[in-house]
């Protein structure tokens, strides 16, 4: 399995121990689970569930449809932008119940690069349909 596959998939996994843990602290405190509800699905969903689907993806499809990914290197950077967003969306969504005034700044910054890795990622993986239909004409 590629760096970049095992890359994803093991920050998917670091992220998910973190959501499920809080998870488990708000099965014991519920005021808590009240206040850090959106840091929990922010933990899982993209950081457990998004990055899993990236880091399978990359090593599924190139190998189930015949062709390497043509920007290897957009595709390192996509995971590094996903990873990085998930991580400071976490810290903007706890700095948030702090009332920091950084959160929401931060919050922004963290939204545009998952959207950004989101964006590069399916124009890597429409790349890779594109490319096969051109080449079964």
């Amino acid at each position: 399995m590629s760096t970049l596959s095992l890359r994803c998939i093991r920050f998917a996994l670091f992220y998910l121990a973190c959501g499920m843990s809080l998870g488990v602290v708000f099965a014991f405190d519920r005021a808590t689970g009240a206040l850090l509800r959106p840091l929990h699905a922010e933990l899982n969903l993209w950081g457990w569930l998004t990055l899993l689907i990236y880091g399978m993806a990359y090593h599924m499809l190139p190998r189930f449809l015949g062709r390497p990914l043509r920007w290897p290197r957009a595709a390192a950077w996509q995971s590094w932008l996903a990873i990085g967003g998930v991580g400071l969306a976490a810290l903007g969504w706890a700095l948030l119940v702090m009332e920091a005034p950084i959160a929401r700044p931060l919050m922004g910054i963290a939204g545009a690069l998952q959207l950004m890795g989101a964006l590069i990622f399916a124009g890597l993986m429409l790349d890779l349909f594109i490319d096969l239909r051109r080449s079964a004409r």
